[in-house]
């Protein structure tokens, strides 16, 4: 029986896709490239949460450079966006975008901006998108080098990105303060309504870390301490940022989410409730940073208010 939970890595043999996908299962930056001599990997990831726990498993695997009609195609795109050209596939890669439609749910697809060429090998993959719909797109850019001098660029790949409903992550971005990280990619994996998805049920026993997640929440908010006078600065702006998005919160928006989640929502149906916050997360990731943080914030609290 087929299992709609594979993770299609996609991108150049020389990009670091390795590297990537490492440093998603461990939570951790962007690891330098890894050298492999198989142009194909099965990689099992079992996602496990304060919430619950999913099998997974990364399918990485490399692109070839498409014809110069394609890259001529994909660059006329990339400057008309909004337009829909007709992707030409050839009967192999629609047969094997069928056989792969009942398995995969997310694409992850890595290229190098030092070589714009690569963005190209997204084509068919645009094509899968949008025949079979995948809960997860991602567009990454990686680089052995953080890559400056290329806004322009990196505009067209993002418009067309949003057209397309990709969400772009940019892991050479020079900006100290780029909400774009690996985390970024690890967050939108973990935040899918996976089929092999078990909830967990009852409180937590202990205090020990989820092994794959850290989720901080703290039950009894009301009496969370004030930290203190002589507390090192990284900690006083954590409590600043806090306070700045906690006066930013609108509680009439707290309400009404709550109300389309578990009002308009039968609480029975898990699998619409699920679906509605997916939904709700892709509009969060569309926003900028800091209105980012906001609504997450008024939907973390649109989701505490039913508990209580």
């Amino acid at each position: 029986m087929d299992v709609k939970n594979k993770i299609l890595v996609l991108g150049r043999s020389e990009i670091n896709k390795a590297g990537l996908v490492s440093s998603v299962m461990a939570g951790t930056a962007l690891e330098p490239c890894v050298a492999s001599s198989e142009a194909s990997a099965q990689i099992a990831w079992d996602i496990d949460t304060r919430y619950y726990t999913a099998q997974t498993e990364f399918w990485v695997d490399s692109t070839e450079p498409l014809s110069t009609a394609h890259t001529e195609l994909v660059q006329n795109w990339l400057s008309s966006p909004s337009t829909r050209p007709s992707i030409p596939i050839d009967t192999s890669t629609h047969e094997l975008h069928d056989s792969l439609s009942t398995l995969v749910d997310a694409i992850v697809f890595v290229f190098d901006p030092h070589d714009s060429t690569s963005f190209t090998d997204i084509l068919p993959w645009a094509q899968f998108a949008i025949d079979h719909e995948p809960s997860i797109l991602l567009c990454v850019a990686v680089s052995d080098t953080k890559v400056g001098g290329m806004d322009g660029q990196k505009d067209e790949w993002f418009d067309w990105c949003v057209q397309m409903g990709w969400e772009w992550v940019d892991l050479t971005d020079v900006d100290p303060e780029s909400e774009y990280s690996v985390e970024r990619v690890r967050d939108a994996l973990v935040a899918n309504e996976w089929a092999t998805m078990v909830p967990k049920t009852g409180p937590k026993t202990d205090h020990t870390p989820d092994s794959n997640v850290d989720i901080h929440a703290d039950s009894n908010a009301d009496h969370t301490p004030e930290p203190a006078i002589d507390a090192p600065p990284e900690q006083r702006d954590e409590w600043n940022m806090f306070d700045k998005i906690a006066s930013a919160v609108d509680p009439r928006r707290v309400t009404e989410l709550h109300q389309r989640l578990f009002t308009q929502t039968p609480q029975s149906d898990m699998s619409e409730l699920m679906s509605q916050l997916h939904s709700l997360r892709t509009e969060i990731a569309q926003l900028d940073p800091e209105t980012a943080r906001t609504r997450a914030a008024e939907l973390a609290l649109a989701l505490g208010k039913h508990t209580l």
